[in-house]
């Protein structure tokens, strides 16, 4: 198998990088966690699915794409002289996955399972397999050189897939245990607590239950006749029923009949009282309006009366508010002139209080003299005003007089308004009575007219009441009878009901003990399958046993056969890395490797430590050989992680150099390190870095 082209399309930290893959040794260069393994990590994803991803769906794909963004691999390689090309991807937002592998341009298989299955039959082995035979870690050398026999055996045991051969021999033996707890389990379900025979038991309550059910056949038999009998026996008294009924109904139509006539004869009774009442009360309607109009007559001038009456309150009105008007303004003379008597007796008063020899305020001379002038000016003008007012005062009493005078006329002519205007309202009361008197009139003269011409229809209607008295007896007496024969029917049909509800108890105990018999039936049925499957599952546990033993000396031999294998591979491998200076590395029983210097054998701690590292390498690449060959596949590459470790230089060139020496073993050799000197020893380089968006690139030089 060669690796040709490798395409990623947001995949793990990758947006879209495209590896074309070099033969040689080519080495995987980058810091750690920048995706170097995520490389080949991607080979395993896009060859066998999700079972080679190391984490969930919604991880492999690039974090910050958009759900239409598509995460794909593809993969084109050389596997037995035909060119494959492998297309894996997850597309939508539920990340569905897809795939496609065309083996020279034709499509080969589709669908994400059925390409993952048609990569296993045709490379010959599962992923676990693949991984193993390609993929070296550096843990894994370390591993081989630093345990103890009793851990390095079974690593090695378990890279090469023997493990499973050791679960197929637990499976083995653990279903022969199971058949044997079964075989137990079954048989102690054939007998009971005391260690009886089941099936003997059951087969003895079955009897019992067919004796059962012949008893239940006999009493149903007996019931179902009864059944027949009350059916007769209720049909008669349905039959009775409806001729009873049929009599019931003739004679009650004729109490409906005579009953229809007695309600017109009860109505023409009626209609004669009514219309001698409305003849009645038309007399009296007449003799009503009568007095009203006599009423009316005595309310005459109404009108002309009350408008010459609102004329003078009018007049009154206006008379008042003039004497209002007149008196407010002789009110506010006498106010203001009680204002100017205040203000001179105050100048008054301060005169006095200055004295004749005072300046005066306004020219401000002495007064002397003019002291007692001013004070006689004052008191002159101060009795001036006090005759106005007086006088003033008079002439208000006069106005309030006179106001009286009208407000008393106003209220006297008030109370004639209102006499008038109620006795305007009592006149039209009386005309709208008359009104309503005259419409009833009316209308009692057309319900006259009615009933009068309702009366000459029914005037022919006769009853006779002895007949109804006597066909209402009849009717209460063929209803007894009636009823009577529906209470007989009644209860036969409760005597039948319960017959019936009787006969379903029995159907049902007899339903029952079927059941308890088809029960005990399936019991036997299943007790005898089980003491065939007792019979038959201790053949299966004897060949179960004989398989467990040839599986576990095949394993024997097959572990015989790998040391032998695994020391030939490595001695090849051994001698091309050391350029034939050692010609053998051999496997001691504890798979402690011993190296042939001479035809002497030695430990490989005799050795230093690059050949100790080298003799490691070829162990682990001969278990890559083996697991290829067993798969029966071809592999010409193989992919070393990190094998480099802690060494010095001197021994990393001395592994390059040996690795460079197996290109005829192995076409592509892919070297991941993050060790960054080695570059210059490597044909080819592949460099991964990661840029600021957290995204990582690939160049090849």
């Amino acid at each position: 198998m060669i690796l040709k082209t490798l395409t990623l399309v947001n995949f793990r930290k990758f947006r879209h990088e495209l590896i074309e893959f070099p033969d040689g040794v080519t080495g995987v260069v980058g810091l750690n966690g920048v995706g170097k393994s995520t490389i080949f990590e991607a080979i395993a994803w896009v060859l066998y699915g999700s079972v080679a991803a190391r984490t969930s769906a919604d991880q492999i794909k690039r974090e910050g794409t958009e759900h239409s963004d598509p995460c794909r691999v593809e993969l084109d390689f050389v596997f037995e002289e035909n060119k494959y090309r492998v297309v894996r991807e997850m597309t939508g937002k539920s990340l569905t996955a897809s795939a496609t592998a065309t083996i020279d341009s034709k499509v080969a298989a589709t669908g994400a399972e059925t390409v993952t299955s048609y990569i296993q039959k045709k490379l010959g082995m599962d992923f676990k397999s693949f991984f193993t035979s390609i993929f070296a870690k550096q843990k894994e050398l370390n591993a081989l050189s630093t345990m103890v026999a009793s851990e390095r055996r079974p690593l090695i045991l378990r890279m090469l897939g023997v493990d499973s051969l050791d679960e197929v021999i637990k499976d083995v033996k653990s279903d022969k245990r199971e058949k044997e707890s079964v075989i137990e389990k079954l048989s102690q379900g054939l007998i009971d607590e005391t260690g009886n025979d089941k099936i003997v038991l059951y087969r003895d309550q079955i009897k019992a239950l067919k004796t059962q059910k012949d008893e239940n056949d006999y009493l149903i038999k007996q019931a179902k006749e009864h059944i027949r009998s009350l059916e007769k026996e209720r049909k008669g008294l349905e039959k009775q029923c409806t001729t009873t009924k049929d009599a019931y109904e003739k004679i009650k139509d004729k109490k409906d009949a005579l009953s229809e006539k007695k309600t017109l004869f009860e109505k023409k009774e009626n209609l004669a009282t009514e219309i001698k009442q409305l003849k009645n009360k038309a007399t009296e309607r007449q003799k009503t309006i009568e007095h009203y109009k006599k009423k009316l007559r005595s309310f005459k001038d109404l009108d002309a009366s009350l408008q010459s009456t609102e004329h003078r309150l009018d007049e009154l009105r206006k008379k008042t508010e003039e004497y209002v008007k007149k008196i407010e303004q002789k009110t506010t003379l006498v106010a203001r002139l009680q204002e100017d008597i205040t203000e001179i007796k105050s100048k008054k008063k301060n005169i006095e209080k200055i004295g004749p020899d005072a300046k005066c305020p306004t020219c401000e001379r002495v007064l002397a003299d003019q002291y007692a002038f001013l004070l006689k000016n004052f008191d002159k003008e101060q009795t001036k005003k006090e005759k106005d007012i007086d006088v003033f005062s008079k002439e208000i009493a006069a106005f309030e007089q006179q106001k009286n005078t009208f407000s008393r006329e106003d209220q006297a002519f008030q109370k004639k308004k209102i006499y008038l205007q109620t006795q305007i309202r009592e006149k039209e009361k009386i005309v709208t009575t008359i009104e309503n008197i005259v419409r009833e009139v009316e209308q009692e003269k057309n319900d006259f007219k009615k009933k009068q011409q309702e009366f000459t229809t029914l005037e022919k209607i006769e009853f006779d009441s002895k007949e109804f008295q006597k066909v209402t007896t009849q009717v209460q007496e063929y209803y007894t009878k009636y009823l009577s024969t529906l209470d007989m029917r009644d209860k036969k049909k409760d005597e039948l009901s319960s017959s019936k509800l009787a006969l379903e108890r029995i159907e049902s105990d007899k339903k029952l003990v079927l059941q308890k018999i088809e029960t005990f039936e399936e019991k036997t049925t299943e007790l005898e399958e089980n003491k065939k499957k007792i019979k038959e599952d201790k053949i299966i546990a004897q060949h179960l046993a004989m398989l467990a033993d040839v599986l576990s000396a095949f394993r024997t031999h097959l572990i015989s056969r790998i040391r032998p294998t695994l020391s030939s591979y490595s001695s090849d491998f051994f001698e091309r890395l050391t350029d034939s200076k050692y010609r053998e590395l051999d496997l001691d029983e504890n798979y402690n490797l011993m190296v042939y210097d001479n035809g002497n054998a030695y430990g490989i701690e005799r050795f230093s430590g690059g050949e100790e590292d080298l003799a490691n390498l070829c162990l682990r690449l001969a278990i890559s050989e083996v697991i290829t060959e067993r798969a029966g596949g071809v592999f010409n590459f193989i992919i070393l992680d990190e094998i480099f470790g802690s060494q010095d230089l001197f021994r990393r060139q001395n592994i390059m150099k040996a690795l460079n020496g197996l290109s005829s073993k192995f076409r592509q050799i892919f070297l991941i390190t993050h060790v960054d000197d080695m570059k210059d020893e490597m044909e080819h380089i592949i460099f991964v870095t990661e840029k600021e968006d957290g995204t990582s690139t690939i160049t090849i030089e």
